[in-house]
């Protein structure tokens, strides 16, 4: 996978705003992305991704490449604190196994090129593409 995707942002956005869920998966599928780390508190192997509340809405965060997680990462140093921060690539199906019941999906949080996509389409896209 490449280590910066080159999704076009301005195509998911208006396919949010059209709440186009074909349009959107094709999208999100075709590309790949950073979720950042975060280790479970058990210590478990299972890798946790960062996830944000919005306007008092659960979200997934994810990246559309390294380099625009690095800029939320040293633009929110005051979330991680002197803690290593580390992330992982996904493709755009594990992007989507990713969202938990109820939750959206928010693309290059804090950042310019930012997407939001509600917990209701993210439920539309899964149902487009037989993945629920």
């Amino acid at each position: 996978m490449p280590a910066d995707s080159d999704l076009n942002t301005n195509e998911c956005r208006t396919a949010i705003q059209q709440r186009d869920a074909a349009s959107l998966a094709d999208c999100l599928m075709a590309h790949s992305y950073v979720l950042i780390h975060l280790r479970d508190e058990d210590d478990s192997d299972e890798l946790g991704a960062l996830t944000a509340e919005l306007d008092g809405s659960p979200y997934l965060v994810a990246f559309t490449g390294q380099s625009s997680a690095a800029e939320f990462v040293e633009l929110r140093a005051d979330l991680f604190g002197d803690d290593e921060v580390g992330g992982f690539i996904v493709d755009g199906e594990t992007l989507l196994d990713y969202i938990a019941e109820g939750y959206g999906l928010l693309l290059n949080a804090d950042l310019k090129s930012m997407c939001r996509v509600d917990s209701e389409l993210v439920s539309d896209v899964l149902d487009e593409l037989n993945l629920d």
